[in-house]
């Protein structure tokens, strides 16, 4: 199943989400996803939303020289991006709530249990 389209909507929270374990870097944030098979078209597609995500004050950036002397920016959740990120999350459990008593009504209950 391509969930690209379905994640694509929920995808800041997933991001707020992993940042919310701690700081973290655009390529280790790609592969937290990909562990939970929640893949991107590529490595440059999470740039978008972490810029946005920087743009909403939702997570504070800084700079770390590496062992090899490249430079490497990570995003970390601030105060703001915890507040969404709850908000998100209930927003998440309704609508998953309301899509399980929708489809459970569909199905007279036989499958969701």
């Amino acid at each position: 199943m391509d969930r690209t389209s379905l994640i694509k909507g929920h995808l800041e929270m997933c991001v707020l989400s992993i940042l919310s374990n701690g700081k973290s870097y655009g390529y280790e944030i790609m592969k937290e996803l990909e562990e939970h098979n929640l893949r991107l078209k590529g490595v440059g597609s999470i740039y978008p939303i972490l810029t946005k995500l920087k743009d909403q004050d939702w997570v504070n950036t800084y700079r770390e020289m590496t062992e090899s002397g490249k430079v490497r920016v990570y995003y970390e959740i601030n105060e703001q991006g915890r507040l969404h990120l709850q908000r998100k999350i209930n927003e998440w459990l309704e609508l998953q709530k309301d899509l399980k008593s929708l489809l459970q009504n569909s199905l007279k209950g036989d499958l969701l249990d």
